[in-house]
């Protein structure tokens, strides 16, 4: 069926040309599908910045001890005064660093008392200049002030039922939780792929509800019997908020969607080929995950063989939104990054050198780990090229 321009799409590039003094980007359509705003642009190799070395801020490494000695860091995050938080999976806690990166304090640690965790993970602001943590083990949010001390403690489950896994927080205290479905092992045979959709929700702690926000492609799992194993090149999405919207990936295509209330309003991307999966790909997937002569290995090896492993991988693996509403979307090869202006337009590429966390002005926060896989919390500075 023949799409046409709406009077919506219309307005949307009026609205934009009005408040920029000129018409959308160049190599850049606008149009609307029953409702939903697409915006698609042309894939121009083009930097949209590059980033300075070394890092203006580094943590961590072979020779670091105390609290800048990282294992599994499940957050990095710089509040509005330059403070570097940090989420230590290995001991479950926070660790706080001033903007110089000398040390500050440290709070939490093992444990599931008021102020501890069992399983780690920072969330990010939190109403101003707090900040949110996650348990994923105890389905427990805990909201820190700006001086690390202890605020506020809601735990967002009860009964068997597994806790929700958040990874987001609203600008109105509300989270955004991925939903973890049960399956009962013994009813599935051995061969069985399970689902492969992640489910977004809105955790409401005051009102406790919970109220569905969107999915997005996930990995796939095949049941062997005993144990499930990844299928291959299929991956967990990427997603953040962005004020009031959920924003992820969204499989093969080269493509962001965005909802709200639950609702899909916006796809954007770029007009660019969905990539195969190769035989080098295949192989690299095998030296990585099948090595060795343990019985898991020879799993991995062996459903690279199943009819339903993808023959196309996956567009991007990650995204971050800036806190200037650009979009950075990392693509499945790691340390490319896509980035999308507010409008939606295409605005070039980024080499980054760390596993992103955080766009903040001109900064890029994230984790670098070296060949040792040793983690470390850098910070890094980037300037924007002209077109």
């Amino acid at each position: 069926m023949r799409r046409r321009v709406t009077r919506t799409a219309l307005a949307c590039v009026a609205l934009a040309a009005a408040a920029c003094g000129r018409g959308p980007p160049t190599g850049v359509t606008v149009r609307d599908s029953a409702g939903v705003r697409i915006t698609l642009s042309h894939d121009v190799p083009h930097a949209f910045a590059m980033v300075d070395t070394p890092a203006i801020l580094s943590l961590g490494g072979p020779d670091a001890g105390g609290p800048t000695q990282f294992a599994n860091v499940q957050g990095v995050h710089v509040d509005r005064r330059g403070n570097l938080w940090v989420a230590d999976g290995q001991s479950d806690e926070v660790r706080l660093f001033h903007a110089d990166g000398s040390f500050w304090k440290s709070v939490g640690g093992r444990g599931e008392g008021p102020g501890e965790f069992m399983s780690v993970r920072l969330l990010g602001s939190f109403r101003g200049d707090s900040v949110a943590v996650w348990d994923d083990a105890q389905g427990r949010l805990t909201v820190l002030d700006s001086a690390g001390e202890m605020a506020r403690i809601v735990t967002a489950h009860g009964g068997d039922a597994y806790p929700p896994n958040a990874f987001h927080v609203f600008a109105d205290g509300t989270a955004l939780a991925r939903i973890r479905p049960v399956v009962k092992a013994g009813a599935l045979e051995p061969g069985t792929i399970l689902p492969d959709t992640a489910i977004y929700a809105r955790v409401d702690y005051a009102a406790a509800s919970t109220a569905p926000e969107g999915g997005a492609p996930a990995p796939k799992w095949l049941w062997t019997g005993h144990s499930t194993v990844p299928i291959p090149f299929t991956v967990n999405p990427g997603f953040d908020v962005s004020g009031d919207e959920v924003q992820t990936t969204s499989g093969s295509a080269f493509r962001l969607r965005v909802f709200r209330d639950g609702r899909l309003v916006e796809s954007y991307g770029l007009d660019r080929d969905p990539e195969p999966v190769t035989a080098r790909d295949r192989q690299d997937y095998a030296d990585i995950f099948g090595h060795g002569d343990s019985p898991r290995a020879e799993e991995y090896l062996s459903v690279l063989r199943d009819p339903h492993v993808p023959k196309l991988l996956p567009a991007y693996r990650s995204l971050v939104v800036a806190d200037d509403g650009s979009v950075w979307a990392e693509r499945y090869r790691y340390g490319t990054f896509d980035v999308y202006g507010a409008d939606r337009a295409f605005l070039g590429t980024v080499q980054a050198p760390v596993q992103l966390t955080q766009v903040v002005g001109s900064k890029l926060v994230g984790v670098w780990r070296d060949a040792m896989n040793v983690e470390y919390v850098r910070v890094y500075r980037f300037r924007r090229v002209r077109p």
